[in-house]
C-alpha cells in the first residue's frame, strides 16, 4: 500500500482552511468607516498567507519527503512537547481572561520561544527585549492605532489597577 506524502495532505488541508476562511469572512457584514480596512481586512491576510506557505511547502517540500520516504511525523520527545505547547496555549488562553493581552502577550511569546528553541542557544536578554516590543507593538498598534480594544484582564480590575 502506498503511503501519503503528509506535506501533500497538510498542503491540501491548509489550503481548504484557506478557503473556509474567504468563505466565512465573506459573511462579515461590513460597515466601514472612512481609512479603516475593516472587518475583513485580517481574516483574509490569514487566508492568503495560510495558502500562500502551504503552496510553497508542497513545492519546496513535498518532492523531498517523497524522495527521502516517508519518516514517523512524531518521535516520544516530539509529543511530549507537542503536549507542553498544548499546555503553554491553554495557560495562555487563561492569561488572556485573568492578566490581559498586554501581559499575556508578552509572557506566552516568551514561554514559546524557550520551548520551540530546544537544544539552541538563545540570547536571554534578546528574547525578553523581543517578547516586551512585539507585545507591546501589538497592543498599543491595534488599541491605540487601530482603536480596537483588547483584553485588559480580569484581575487588575479586581485590584483596581488600570491598564492602559
Amino acid at each position: 500500500m502506498k503511503k501519503f506524502n503528509r506535506t501533500y495532505v497538510m498542503g491540501g488541508l491548509c489550503l481548504a482552511l484557506s478557503a473556509w476562511i474567504v468563505w466565512q469572512t465573506g459573511q462579515v457584514p461590513t460597515r466601514l468607516v472612512a481609512r479603516e480596512p475593516g472587518p475583513r481586512f485580517f481574516p483574509y491576510i490569514s487566508a492568503a498567507g495560510i495558502a500562500l506557505f502551504a503552496i510553497l511547502s508542497m513545492i519546496f517540500d513535498g518532492p523531498k519527503e517523497a524522495k527521502n520516504g516517508n519518516k514517523p511525523y512524531l518521535d516520544k520527545a516530539g509529543w511530549i512537547r507537542l503536549g507542553v505547547i498544548m499546555a503553554e496555549t491553554v495557560v495562555f488562553a487563561l492569561g488572556m481572561k485573568y492578566l490581559g493581552f498586554w501581559i499575556t502577550s508578552m509572557a506566552g511569546m516568551f514561554m514559546f520561544i524557550w520551548t520551540l528553541k530546544g537544544k539552541k542557544k538563545i540570547n536571554l536578554l534578546f528574547a525578553i527585549l523581543l517578547c516586551v516590543g512585539v507585545g507591546s507593538l501589538c497592543y498599543f498598534g491595534f488599541t491605540q492605532g487601530f482603536h480596537i480594544p483588547l483584553p485588559k484582564g480580569e484581575l487588575w480590575d479586581a485590584i483596581g489597577i488600570t491598564m492602559p
